[in-house]
């Protein structure tokens, strides 16, 4: 793997932010930040001028307060994600540290200039430290996009497959999906060419199919298709794709929807994996939605004030 040093870190700039963006598409990044802390924080800063959501693999967990304690004077420590000013971190509240209690493996950041979507986390219907599952509701949807537009978050275990078992568990309970995206750890001929067929009914590619199939979404190739999405340190072990995403028909027949990975090294930031750049049409004409965004100002001391 290319290392990233501090000092590419701090010298790559994040892209100019337009301004203001147009809320009629999305640009949703699905990406494993292998864990890290800074990774996870450095994605944050550098995509929050031109990314929407951040569905995050694997991200960075610490403690990161402390809170009062009828057991500990010092205070229990509460664990959590990094925070960010613009972006809302979906995710359950804080819990103490727990040795006994794995740290969650995703999160969903949604950018703050989404509120307008009153974005939802589905804890009433799915709590797994694997997938979460986030709803925006879309006040004037793009013809075939449903008003609930909803997005599953996945890291599925190379060893347990515990994500896919757990959804295809509970399938008949969760809403419509209109996408899905994340790391998979599933290597098949079917996203890579490097890869062998798995046809065993049993096999971890058929179970991945049949959930597929159960909550009415398909694969997509990216518009780089072939393109390896995970790199090992190991120079002599292979790059595979196990990074995902998979879509209701209604949005991958919409025009513009698609995603690339993204191949530039430097912006895997120290992880492994590289990001998944996708863009979603989902909203009507932008005017309908400048009239939504003006409805939730506020009338303070006499003014109008945009929140």
């Amino acid at each position: 793997m290319n290392s990233t040093t501090k000092r590419d870190i701090n010298t790559i700039s994040r892209p100019k932010q337009s301004a203001p963006r147009s809320l009629q598409y999305l640009t949703i990044l699905s990406f494993n930040a292998r864990k890290s802390w800074e990774t996870t924080s450095i994605v944050l800063d550098k995509c929050a001028g031109y990314v929407d959501i951040i569905m995050f693999q694997e991200p960075g967990w610490k403690g990161v307060r402390r809170q009062p304690s009828t057991k500990n004077k010092e205070g229990d420590v509460a664990c959590g994600p990094p925070l960010h000013s613009s972006w809302r971190p979906f995710t359950e509240a804080f819990d103490n540290r727990d040795e006994d209690r794995a740290a969650r493996r995703v999160l969903t950041y949604i950018n703050r200039r989404l509120d307008v979507f009153k974005p939802q986390l589905r804890s009433d219907i799915l709590k797994h430290q694997d997938t979460s599952l986030v709803t925006l509701h879309i006040p004037q949807p793009r013809r075939g996009i449903p008003h609930e537009f909803n997005i599953l978050n996945v890291y599925n275990d190379g060893e347990t497959h515990a994500a896919v078992h757990e959804l295809r568990r509970i399938t008949e309970t969760l809403p419509r999906i209109s996408m899905c995206a994340g790391d998979f750890n599933i290597q098949d001929r079917t996203w890579d060419e490097g890869a062998v067929n798995q046809i065993r009914p049993s096999s971890p590619f058929m179970r991945l199919q049949e959930l597929f199939t159960d909550l009415e979404i398909q694969y997509v190739h990216p518009v780089n298709r072939g393109t390896p999405t995970r790199i090992p340190d190991d120079a002599e072990s292979r790059a595979s794709v196990i990074d995902l995403v998979a879509a209701s028909a209604a949005l991958i027949n919409q025009e513009g929807f698609h995603y690339k990975v993204k191949v530039d090294d430097r912006e895997r930031w120290g992880s492994d994996h590289r990001p998944l750049q996708i863009e979603v049409p989902i909203s009507g004409s932008e005017p309908e939605m400048r009239c939504k965004r003006k409805m939730s100002a506020i009338w303070l001391s006499g003014h109008f004030v945009r929140m």
